[in-house]
């Protein structure tokens, strides 16, 4: 799932695939040339210059500078890049990051709670919820109708499908204009190279198959760098629990990314922490932790990248995205065997991976929702229109021209600079400004790796020969291992489907059984996994099972059936219209 199920169950609507690439604005000047009017604030009107009467070129009226507050868990994230100062020089706007320390749903529940907030919060839609529910926010729909052109023309028909329950905008995404997957897509499971190397690169299929060679290679080497090798990691605290414990169940089962549910052929859902298939999973924890290969300090760590960034994790759930840039810390340290391969791993070898599949937007993803505490909310959405007009996609996605990319034969190319920079620098992306706070795939509301702009080119860098371009020698040999070129292609043909279930608002009446069942689960998952016997693991599956039920588990998942189809009837009405 992306990142956006941190913060548990959650959804916001989603929308479908335009139907063709909409003209914005000129993209040949650091970024593209002058957007319109409503974009970066207007154009003065012409005025007599000369006694003749003749009037001078139309003169942008200056832009009034303003700054917004927004929060970010990221201690790295800051304004002072190249990049973002074209867009403070573009459309006068820049941003003050309020960084939170420790538990952020907490955080953000503290400010809801005493009214003092950031003027923009980057949320997803369960809390973006809290915030609409609080009376925190304002509604975007007028606001978007006279300064957002490019917002209206990326989105489409679609556009309507951005509103809530109520008819009104709560906050805004990315939208999705490619139905390719994309050329860095992965499997979650990861293994070290050198785990890989020493088993004479087996092929991998099941969690049994990894179990193997984990033991076998902790047994040779008990030690990594002076300290104890650990077989298999994870993290509990927080919102990674939902991506540590749940998500490889999904995975393992070859299903599509629903967050904490599972959708059967019948459109039924289930609250998947609780099948069957996790069963599974937990018994395979259980295995690990008996065998001395699981992590003993998962239980506490609410950062698996930190952990892996040691070097002496064999293996872990962890998609590319958690795993960050510690493969580029590996290279930098002499140590590209520390690396990962990022493998499909099933319960059994017969089983069917769909778990390939592309969505029309990026609803979920740390949405960006406007506070009654920003002034002037007009001007965030002009800063919101230039990221979605062309020039504001080319500055934000290839950079500047000259500097991080130039055009050749009428096509955007990055520079051999910027391309060593991207692949050896694990801040490169920081410092430049190409890193943002949520927004979906990428960063900058991107409309979608593969998708091309109105000038023909690619929306982003992001294709087969980009990803090809940032691996290392090392990669590449453990890649043509397996028959490999990219790690995408361990994956099946991505499949397009209408959304997903963590990106539709949760229903609200059944709020308190959903809590008693999450918790009941979190409580049940270390003495699952730490259980002594069959015995004693059947026992807590038993316990927690029961108190799901009495919970209201059969409330939880109706509930979830018919929200999944409410939102499909709506999604097969709108493609319809």
């Amino acid at each position: 799932m992306s990142k956006t199920w941190k913060k548990g169950l959650t959804l916001l609507t989603a929308s479908v695939m335009l139907t063709g690439v909409v003209a914005a604005c000129s993209s040949n000047n650091n970024g593209g040339g002058n957007t319109e009017a409503s974009s970066n604030g207007g154009n003065a009107k012409a005025s007599n210059a000369t006694n003749e009467g003749a009037s001078t070129e139309p003169a942008k009226a200056p832009l009034e500078p303003i700054t917004y507050t927004m929060n970010t868990t990221d201690e790295k994230l800051t304004w002072d890049t190249p990049i973002q100062k074209i867009f403070t020089e573009k459309t006068g706007v820049s941003f003050k990051y309020d960084l939170i320390v420790g538990e952020e749903t907490q955080k953000q529940d503290l400010w809801l709670a005493s009214g003092d907030y950031p003027d923009i919060m980057a949320m997803g839609p369960q809390e973006i919820q809290k915030y609409k529910d609080g009376g925190a926010l304002i509604p975007l729909n007028d606001l978007i109708d006279q300064y957002g052109p490019n917002i209206k023309e990326k989105f489409g028909e679609y556009f309507n499908l951005l509103k809530d329950e109520d008819g009104k905008i709560w906050s805004l995404y990315g939208v999705n204009k490619s139905r390719e997957a994309k050329a860095d897509a992965s499997a979650n499971f990861i293994v070290q190279y050198d785990v890989l190397k020493e088993a004479g690169y087996p092929q991998i299929k099941t969690l049994d198959q990894l179990y193997d060679i984990l033991k076998a290679y902790k047994d040779k080497h008990p030690q990594i760098d002076g300290k104890e090798t650990i077989g298999f990691s994870g993290a509990m605290t927080g919102w990674q629990v939902n991506i540590e414990y749940n998500n490889p169940i999904i995975s393992a089962s070859g299903l599509p990314d629903h967050g904490n549910f599972r959708i059967d052929a019948d459109g039924k859902v289930e609250y998947n922490p609780v099948s069957e298939d996790a069963k599974k999973y937990y018994s395979f924890l259980n295995k690990l932790y008996q065998n001395g290969l699981y992590d003993k300090e998962a239980f506490s760590q609410d950062d698996l990248s930190k952990k892996l960034a040691q070097g002496r994790v064999l293996a872990a759930y962890a998609p590319k995205w958690m795993v960050g840039n510690v493969e580029t810390q590996f290279r930098l340290d002499g140590h590209p065997e520390r690396q990962y391969a990022y493998l499909p791993l099933f319960f059994s070898e017969d089983t069917v991976d769909q778990s390939n599949t592309v969505v029309p937007t990026f609803a979920g993803s740390l949405q960006w929702a406007v506070t009654k505490s920003a002034k002037n909310p007009e001007r965030f959405i002009r800063f919101i229109d230039y990221l979605f007009s062309d020039e504001g996609q080319i500055l934000s996605q290839w950079g500047i021209e000259g500097t991080h990319y130039e055009v050749k034969d009428g096509k955007r190319t990055l520079l051999p600079a910027e391309l060593d920079a991207r692949k050896n620098d694990p801040d490169h992306g920081t410092k430049e400004g190409f890193t943002s706070n949520g927004t979906g795939s990428g960063s900058w509301f991107n409309v979608g790796d593969g998708a091309k702009l109105s000038d023909g080119d690619y929306a982003t860098p992001l294709t087969k020969d980009y990803q090809l371009s940032l691996y290392d020698d090392m990669t590449k040999e453990v890649l043509s291992k397996y028959g490999k070129q990219t790690w995408a292609d361990f994956l099946p043909p991505a499949q397009v489907v209408p959304g997903y279930l963590w990106q539709v608002t949760p229903p609200d009446n059944i709020n308190l059984q959903a809590k008693k069942i999450e918790e009941a689960w979190k409580k049940y998952l270390p003495k699952l996994i730490m259980a002594k016997s069959p015995t004693d693991f059947d026992t807590s599956w038993d316990g927690m099972k029961s108190t799901m039920e009495k919970a209201g588990l059969q409330e939880v998942n109706d509930a979830y059936t018919k929200l999944w189809a409410d939102f499909n009837a709506k999604f097969n009405a709108t493609i319809g219209e």
